[in-house]
């Protein structure tokens, strides 16, 4: 059972030992059986961790991920990515981005990493009386993004420009994601989907329009995937949705308010919305009224992942009770995104993200 009060978004600061193992594998200086074991021997340590720190729900800290996103869709046939060296805040970095190969869809035959890192995940979390395991995996709407509006695609190798069956088939492939991490004891799902935000922002807009979109074409196509995403999920499957305003190495990529996408995003039948809310650039929390009368719950972003700085325990409970005043009794707080985005994590250091940890939990005395 999934009572929300505090939780986080899901990602760590990567260890050092995780960061050369990956080194080292990339390299070829180890096997990946050997890089396996070492992830594991961070996820236990990490899970520990977090029971001790109080987390209720608990996560892998996507220890095994270099990216938030491309490493879960690529669980997908018919989805590969392509690398580039782009140059972001004045340094060349390493990115991927993703692109539709074939038909999209989810084979149950086949042995799937992400699977198999959930059955770790959750047969740590069942070592420790009434704690969760959550799993994380990216949206739907991550691969629109990445093939139509980021690399400017027109068309894909197989669907041609029939971009209403490509939703259908991305629907039910993680339809069949769901259902096969529910199967495998997973009750506690978190969808993280920064696509929205991509359209608040100004200049990625005009991107938008150059390419021959509108905004309102690209929010129908997003809402109906997600939506259709979730028909036939079970039940007693909890299942949350995350966004920001995007996070590489701590830096925001957008900016703009949620006014014109929150009645949208509202609509699609999420268990719980994590929203970022740690700085003035969030705007009010007004948009998110329309979830006062549903049944889901708001959990407001409020604590930095990306400042070093400790906010304030009573500054917190205000902006808490100021969000309640809005949205409702069915309210959560969180950090406003994970701390490692990427594997190169944060600007913050492991002190820091523990003791912004320990404030979320603090919290509770007035949730």
């Amino acid at each position: 059972m999934i009572n929300l009060t505090y939780d986080i978004v899901g990602s760590f600061l990567r260890p050092e030992e995780i960061k050369e193992a990956r080194k080292n594998f990339k390299g070829g200086q180890i096997s990946r059986e050997q890089l396996t074991q070492i992830e594991d021997h961070a996820i236990e340590q990490l899970v520990e961790k977090e029971v001790a720190h109080g987390l209720k729900y608990v996560t892998d800290g996507e220890f095994r991920r270099r990216w938030w996103h491309l490493d879960w869709l690529k669980e997908f046939d018919g989805f590969d990515t392509l690398h580039f060296t782009k140059e972001i805040n004045g340094t060349p970095n390493e990115i991927e981005l993703g692109t539709v190969t074939g038909k999209i869809f989810y084979d149950k035959e086949k042995v799937h990493p992400e699977l198999r890192a959930w059955d770790f995940l959750h047969s740590l979390a069942q070592k420790y009386d009434g704690v969760i395991a959550k799993k994380c995996i990216s949206g739907p709407n991550m691969i629109f993004i990445d093939h139509f509006l980021q690399l400017g695609n027109k068309e894909t190798p197989y669907y041609g420009t029939d971009i209403t069956t490509l939703i259908d088939d991305v629907a039910e492939a993680y339809q069949d994601a769901i259902r096969d991490f529910y199967d495998h004891g997973c009750r506690y799902i978190q969808i993280d989907d920064t696509s929205w935000t991509y359209l608040i922002d100004d200049n990625f807009l005009a991107k938008v329009a150059s390419l021959g979109y509108t905004k309102g074409q690209v929010l129908n196509w997003f809402q109906t995937v997600s939506t259709k995403a979730l028909q036939n999920k079970p039940e007693d499957c909890f299942i949350a949705t995350h966004f920001c305003k995007g996070n590489f190495k701590g830096n925001p990529l957008f900016h703009g308010f949620y006014d014109s996408v929150a009645p949208v995003i509202a609509e699609i039948p999420y268990d719980a919305f994590f929203v970022e809310y740690d700085d003035a650039r969030s705007g009010s929390f007004e948009p998110w009224k329309v979830l006062r009368n549903k049944d889901a719950v708001f959990v407001a972003g409020l604590i930095s992942t990306k400042n070093p700085v400790l906010e304030d325990h009573d500054e917190l409970k205000a902006r808490y009770n100021e969000a309640k005043k809005i949205v409702g009794d069915q309210i959560a707080l969180s950090p406003q995104c994970g701390f490692a985005s990427v594997e190169e994590g944060n600007c913050i250091d492991d002190e820091t993200q523990w003791k912004k940890i320990d404030l979320l939990v603090s919290c509770a005395d007035f949730i």
